[in-house]
């Protein structure tokens, strides 16, 4: 498998996939001890970590830890993306003041690897075309008898992608079932009873559900690990987009509240009705079709087109033909958004579309890794399946992989 293809699958191998989302996924927590140091090699290294820092060049909030009256109130330093939004006194550190931080103790952390690192970036989106959903990913360099966070829980789900040295982790109950995005930690671990103590060395996995609390910290040796944070969407959320999009057709949702609503529970008495009302025409009118629609849209428009040499010569699609085998390119999510008179195949970095007739090949495309243009719908005719598959190679949705069907 090349580190391109790394994805769900052989993040939780030997575990299959249908297996760890039917005893794991949202449940409990997950061990993969390998024994294979190079298990994640290519992906990010400790020698990598100069080029990150001085080529992305993140954005520190503690400004104070890098001054030689050293602010010791956080055993870490953070680095942010520069459009985040910060509080004054953020700055830019270079390499020599980030290991320096480091070598007096503290934790370098560096968020959104999937925006600075390609490796990482490839995994990210392998993982989001599973997920529908954004994954982020954060790099922890951790020296030697340190720790960076307490203990504490995450409101995304987190793989733990072990690198380089050693960290030992206390798993906790969980204080909170699937919490929200914006809950907090705020139980005593003293409550959750004793911990489960693991090791990850290089090569191993921990998958941890939201919710689930947990610390970590090294000891004789120093360590480098990416923790990847799948940010699922609720079922509130997308009954959130069902209420949205009624309310854009239904005016009632729209009037403003009675003047006074809010005052007391004999106004939320006054209320009552007209709420049940509306309750009865959200179950009876809200389109689980423009929910879906809506929170695919707030997804794919946060995916930007990974680096594929775009600037290079398009691909070459003369000799297409129908025997010819395509496969999705690197990286690729994509749907199809119907409408009418119209419909379209969007992935990140483009859009192909056309009148509906084409809808059914589009959805073929869509729902398959591989085929050969012979097998797309014959709705199109011959001529259409070789025009629409050499459009959809050069927008570099796809990719030749061979020239006749029957080759393996």
């Amino acid at each position: 498998m090349s580190l391109s293809e790394m994805g769900l699958a052989a993040l939780v191998a030997p575990v299959e996939v249908e297996r760890f989302f039917a005893e794991y996924w949202e449940k409990q927590s997950l061990l993969i001890p390998r024994d294979r140091p190079d298990y994640f090699a290519g992906l990010l290294s400790a020698a990598d970590v100069d080029q990150v820092i001085a080529f992305t060049r993140p954005k520190f909030v503690d400004s104070g830890a890098f001054t030689r009256e050293e602010s010791r109130a956080k055993p870490f330093v953070q680095g942010w993306l520069a459009d985040r939004q910060m509080q004054e006194g953020a700055k830019y550190a270079d390499i020599e003041e980030l290991h320096r931080v480091y070598t007096q103790g503290k934790t370098v952390i560096i968020m959104t690897m999937q925006r600075r690192w390609l490796p990482v970036a490839r995994l990210c989106r392998n993982l989001e075309a599973v997920f529908h959903c954004p994954v982020h990913a954060n790099m922890y360099l951790t020296p030697k008898g340190a720790q960076g966070f307490d203990a504490h829980f995450d409101p995304h789900e987190v793989f733990v992608l072990q690198l380089e040295g050693s960290k030992h982790w206390r798993l906790y109950e969980s204080a909170r079932d699937l919490p929200l995005i914006d809950e907090r930690f705020e139980t005593p671990k003293d409550r959750l009873g004793p911990p489960r103590d693991v090791v990850l060395n290089p090569g191993d996995l921990l998958y941890i559900p939201r919710g689930h609390v947990h610390e970590a910290f090294t000891s004789e040796a120093p360590s480098l690990h990416l923790t990847v944070g799948v940010n699922v969407y609720r079922w509130a959320d997308l009954l959130h987009e069902a209420l949205d999009d009624l309310a854009r057709r239904d005016v009632r949702l729209r009037e403003s509240l009675p003047p006074g609503g809010l005052a007391s529970t004999q106004a939320a008495a006054v209320l009552k009705n007209q709420f049940q009302e509306l309750l009865a025409a959200v179950t009876q009118e809200a389109s689980i079709e423009g929910a879906v629609q809506n929170l695919g849209t707030q997804f794919f428009s946060q995916l930007p087109a990974l680096p594929e040499a775009r600037f290079t010569a398009p691909p070459e699609t003369d000799g297409i033909d129908a025997d010819t085998v395509l496969e999705k390119s690197a990286g690729v999510v994509c749907r199809v958004i119907e409408s009418p008179g119209w419909v379209e195949i969007e992935f990140p970095g483009g859009r192909v579309g056309g009148p509906p007739k084409i809808a059914s090949a589009l959805r073929f495309v869509a729902s398959r890794e591989r085929f050969a243009v012979r097998e797309l719908p014959d709705s199109l005719g011959q001529e259409g399946k070789l025009v629409l598959a050499r459009r959809l190679v050069r927008e570099r949705l796809l990719r030749g992989v061979l020239h006749s069907a029957s080759k393996k």
